[in-house]
Order: C-alpha cells, then structure tokens, then sequence
C-alpha cells in the first residue's frame, strides 16, 4: 500500500496542483508564448512535487516497487516541459536526463561531466535495488529534486519567444530519434509511454497557436487530431520490444512533423540561426534537400569553381609521391568511395594500413574526423592524407609543385580562387579537394526513400530489421536516427566519440584487448 507524502511533499504537491489550476485560468486571454511559458512553470512545479515523493520514498526506505512507480511517475512529468528544457536550457538537460557516464565536453577535456540525473537514478532501480547504495541513491535524488525546485520556483527561468515553433519541430526529431528508441530509458520500460506525454506537450504548444492559425485560414484540428492518435498508439502499445517504429513515425510523426513545417513557413516562424543543426527543420525528418553540407564551413565559402577544381584534384595520381595514387586509388566511387578491401593498402600498393578506407558519403556531415576524432576540419585532413607516409607520401607543397606548370589547372586556379593574393596554392589545393568532398552528400539510400513514402524503397526484413535496430536491439541509442552515427539528435552538429574496445584477435579466448 502506498504510504502518504510527508508533510513538505504534501504542501509542495498541493501547491503544484493549485498553481496548474490558476495558471489554466488565467491564460485564455493571453498569447501562445505566454500560455506556453505558464504552462511550463506549473508543469515544472508537478515535477518538483514528484522528485519531492521520489527522494522521501527512497529516504523512508518504502518498497521498492513504490520507487520504480514514483520514478517513472517523476519522469513522465519531466517529459512534459522535455521541450522547453531542451531548447531554453540546454545546459541543464543533460543534468535532468543525461546519459549515466562521465562525460567530456569536447570545447574543454579537461571539463568533465559527472553523470547525473534520470537516467543515473534508474541504474539503481532498474533491475532491482540494492540497500547498501542508499545513501548514493539519496544524493543523485536530491540533487535532481533541488535542480526541479530551482526552476519551479525561477519565473524568468524561460524566455519562450518567437523561435517556439522552432522548439516545437526540435521536440518531435527528439521522441523519434531518442524517445522511441531507448535512449532516454536504459533499463527501464518506460519508453513509449514517456514518448506519449512528450507527444501531450507538443499538442498543448501547437494548440497554444490556434487563432494566429485561425487568422490565416489554417484548420489546426487537422494536426491536433493526428497527435490525438500517435498518443493513443503509444498508449494502446506501450511495450518497448513489439513497438513498431516505422508504423509510428510514418504514420504519425512524419506527417505531423510535414504539417508543422508548412505551417511555419507559411506563418513566418524561422528557424532559430543560433541552433547548429545539420537538419534544416522544415518538415519530416526525412525531407529530401534537408541536409545543410555547409554546416562546418565556418568562415569558408563553397563555389561550384572550387567543387570542379578539387574533384579533377581527386583524381589526380600527381598528388602522391609514387604519380600512381590518386585519391580516388582508395575511395572509389563505384564502391561508394571505399575500395571493398578489410584494410587500405600503403603508398607501396601491397602493405596493408591497420584500417579500412572509410567511406566519404556524407564526410561533409561529419565534425569529428579520423578513427580518433583527431580533427575537426576537412582541410586538414586532407593535408593529414597527402604527407602520411603510408598513404600519399607527398604532402601538399610537394603536390603543387607536380601541377604547377599545367596550363589548365592554371586556369582552374585562377577562377576559383582569383580573389586570393596566391590562387595557385597548396592550401588553395587542399581546400579545393575539401570542397569537392562537400558535394558528395546523399540523403537517398532505400531507407531513407520509404521513409518519404516509397513502399517498395524497403524489403519486409529490412523494415522489420529497422524496428528491432531502432527496439529492442536499441543500437539506434548509438547508432542514431537518420545518419545511424554518433551524431546527436535532435540536432545532430556534435558527434560522440567512444571507446568500447575491441579484441586483438577474433575468437580468442581468454579475450585481450587491442590496444589501438
């Protein structure tokens, strides 16, 4: 049987509970980002109560089912204000839900990031609990209620403006590539159903833009009445390994995510500049033209020029010190721009590297680079390439020097790169290839092609092997939704590097691991 609150949690509670009911009321007359930003804060007064009960269920030592059900209870209310934490206070969502590891902040590896939050509580939870780690289990509670009391209690702690709509889209890529997948719920099961109270959040803030829709002739029930149903789909199947996720996202999310992108444009609503997203957020997930390949350009400048001088570069055997390797030697485009070998070979053409030639699909997308994440500019790399001994063994200064006295790469210089004081560089070279590199972009593999709606894009098996890929498998909590890289949704700019290890050897046992 349930035991009651203590008395705090109680006045807490029955705060949280008076402050949703006055909030409500008072927003009819206000505009959407006002009852959007009331909405949040009663919300966050609901979570607050609930981590409240959570940390005096651990701390009065109640059963450990009564834990599980206050936890999942806590979660589900964090994911209804998920949206705005996601997008107003992004420094603060990994502290609410971030993943159970220590992490490193990539600007700064000396600034580790001890794990916190849901997903660390529910390691002590789920499967079972242990006693002896209550005061740990106290500590991580407390301090994720302390987190929800501090917002609760900040009314200037959200500033929702005109990129709402932005934060709205930024959500639904977030339940189709993190929330149905697993990522948020590691151990626990919780995961369709927490997808479902995110999906009651996007309802609410969609609806809080019904009369300028209204004002523009644009019927909001048609979407509202689409949300309705996905909810009811989580609801009528919440278990997480028979859920059918391309059902889901066809069917449901990407038609609303198509709607709302429409509905943004034609009210005006842009996409926030200051959110380096990889995707432009104009409709489904999945819209064919919506990948950005200028995301990591910086301050460069792509011309189709300097695209057509870098792809004659690529082929170009004269870059390597033997006059026999090209770039594309390696990365052939018939083998989608790998060679089809276990390992690359050496600049000798028969000593093989300790890895395989990579792909360049979608390089551009990329902001680690290497095995290692060792760079994060193309250009480099490509430099890295061309004066590895193992590789191009000649280096970029070298290279020019083998093409210099051609009179059409003169020409090919001088019209990509006549505004430079020395078009005819080593720099400008390896600029060039990067360049090509830029337009090697593709957003049209079978998968991608049926999730635009193309029934005959994807086999049964396929579509079945998504579901358990993106299910119970849970590799898409790695592998993430649409790049299937370490890029991370909903905004995909950053990747994560991991060391899992590997053997040394297959098969070997006892196993050692290899130390590369």
């Amino acid at each position: 049987m349930h035991k009651p609150f203590s008395q705090p949690a109680f006045m807490l509670f029955l705060f949280a509970i008076l402050f949703v009911a006055s909030s409500m009321m008072s927003s009819s007359n206000q505009g959407p980002t006002a009852i959007a930003k009331n909405y949040y804060q009663s919300r966050a007064s609901l979570l607050a109560a609930e981590l409240s009960r959570l940390h005096n269920d651990i701390r009065s030592n109640h059963p450990l089912k009564t834990i599980q059900r206050d936890f999942l209870s806590s979660r589900l209310a964090y994911k209804k204000i998920e949206l705005f934490i996601g997008y107003y206070q992004d420094g603060d969502e990994p502290r609410f839900n971030g993943v159970p590891t220590g992490f490193i902040e990539e600007e700064d590896p000396d600034a580790y990031q001890e794990p916190q939050g849901f997903q660390m509580i529910e390691t002590f939870l789920f499967p079972g609990y242990d006693a002896v780690q209550k005061d740990s289990l106290l500590y991580f509670s407390g301090k994720l209620m302390t987190m929800a009391q501090g917002i609760s209690r900040n009314t200037t702690a959200l500033n929702a403006d005109r990129y709402l709509p932005d934060a709205i889209m930024e959500e639904l890529y977030r339940i189709i590539t993190l929330g149905i997948t697993g990522f948020d719920t590691p151990l626990s099961p919780n995961a369709i159903p927490e997808a479902a109270a995110a999906l009651e959040s996007v309802r609410f803030v969609i609806n809080c833009y019904r009369i300028p829709m209204q004002t523009a002739g644009i019927h909001v029930e048609e979407v509202l009445q689409l949300i309705d149903q996905s909810i009811v789909y989580c609801r009528t199947h919440p278990a997480f390994a028979g859920f059918n996720r391309m059902q889901f996202i066809r069917n449901y999310l990407n038609p609303v995510c198509e709607w709302w992108g429409k509905t943004m444009k034609q009210l005006g609503y842009p996409e926030n500049p200051s959110r380096y997203t990889l995707i432009r957020k104009a409709g489904s997930l999945f819209r064919n033209g919506s990948l950005r390949a200028d995301a990591y350009l910086g301050d460069d400048r792509f011309t189709p020029l300097r695209a057509a001088l870098g792809k004659k570069l690529f082929y170009e055997p004269l870059l390597s010190a033997s006059g026999r390797r090209s770039c594309a030697g390696c990365h052939q485009p018939d083998k989608a721009f790998t060679d089809g070998l276990p390992t690359a070979l050496q600049s000798d053409e028969h000593s093989p590297l300790p890895r395989n030639t990579p792909t360049l699909w979608n390089a551009a997308l990329q902001h680690n680079l290497f095995h290692d994440s060792r760079q994060t500019s193309m250009d480099r790399l490509v430099t890295e390439v061309l004066s590895n001994e193992k590789e191009m063994n000649s280096g970029s200064e070298k290279a020019i020097e083998k093409i210099i006295t051609d009179t059409a790469y003169a020409d090919l210089f001088r019209r990509a790169y006549g505004e430079t004081n020395h078009p005819f560089s080593a720099s400008n070279a390896v600029n060039a290839i990067s360049m090509y590199l830029r337009t090697l972009v593709s957003y049209n593999a079978p998968f991608d092609r049926y999730m635009r709606g193309d029934n005959r894009a994807m086999s049964l098996s396929a579509i079945n092997g998504f579901n358990l890929f993106a299910g119970k498998a849970k590799c898409a909590t790695c592998h993430y939704i649409p790049f299937f890289s370490g890029s991370k949704p909903p905004l995909w700019y950053y990747q994560e590097s991991e060391t899992i290890g590997v053997p040394a050897a297959p098969l070997s046992d006892p196993a050692k691991a290899d130390p590369d």
